[in-house]
């Protein structure tokens, strides 16, 4: 048989299943694929014994990944916390130890919070995120454009809490792919509805905190320039060079971004 390439449309159509199925595949089960400039390619031959070998493998253990794995909330705990994150970035990348940065900012008071425990939160939450870029990716934070420093705290928050990963995934890209340029609170609201049925933890939030992390998702959103203040969906314009970071990853950190990859 012919061992030609497919593409990840070819894939979607052939086994009737949607992009971030294919992406999660790859990542999670193994699925045999080729990274090409900065799209994923497949070989027939591979892709066809590795569905006849594990069809009903990756099927069920992708259920069972997602109901033991709980969300976390707690991205309410500041906004895209942009300057104190450019503050936090810029120490790590002088002194590259994290408890350091930790202690020269609480004992300086580097984020000019108010008091000593607002300055130990926040910097814990940035810390967190930072953490989930790569040092060239922390590099080119600090010296990028404001848009494009925006699109990286993003993509930060993204890995760092998978509801937020899920969400931009399965709303705000969807959205913007389907030609619905715009998001509302209703949009939020169903997604919640959706992942409780497969996150019970989610069925013991309070309405206040669903309603906040709602505003804050938002507001991060629009920090991040992906939506106006009207929540009118921007498309992210990606930088030759941030592509070239997503594409040394081989999780999709593309789709977590209002944005058209064609192949």
């Amino acid at each position: 048989m012919e061992n030609f390439w497919l593409s990840t449309n070819d894939i979607c159509k052939k086994l009737r299943i949607r992009r971030n199925t294919v992406y999660r595949w790859i990542s999670k089960h193994g699925m045999p694929a080729h990274r090409i400039g900065r799209f994923w390619k497949f070989q027939k031959d591979e892709l066809d014994l590795w569905i006849e070998l594990n069809r009903p493998l990756s099927l069920q253990q992708g259920k069972q990944t997602a109901k033991k794995k709980t969300y976390s909330l707690s991205f309410t705990a500041g906004d895209l916390l942009f300057r104190e994150s450019l503050v936090v970035a810029s120490l790590f990348l002088d002194i590259r130890d994290w408890n350091l940065v930790r202690e020269k900012v609480v004992a300086n008071n580097l984020l000019q919070a108010k008091t000593l425990s607002t300055t130990k939160r926040i910097c814990g939450e940035v810390c967190s995120r930072l953490k989930m870029l790569s040092q060239n990716e922390l590099e080119l934070l600090t010296e990028t454009t404001i848009q494009e420093q925006g699109y990286l705290l993003w993509l930060a928050i993204c890995r760092r809490y998978k509801f937020v990963a899920e969400f931009a995934v399965e709303v705000l890209r969807e959205r913007y792919l389907s030609l619905k340029n715009s998001l509302n609170y209703e949009d939020f609201n169903f997604f919640f509805s959706k992942k409780i049925e497969c996150h019970q933890e989610l069925a013991k939030v309070s309405q206040r905190t669903i309603d906040k992390s709602r505003q804050v998702l938002f507001r991060m959103m629009r920090q991040a320039g992906l939506l106006t203040t009207e929540n009118e969906i921007n498309v992210a314009l990606l930088s030759p060079r941030l592509l070239n970071e997503l594409a040394e990853n081989s999780h999709p950190d593309i789709f977590v971004f209002p944005y058209f990859e064609v192949g």
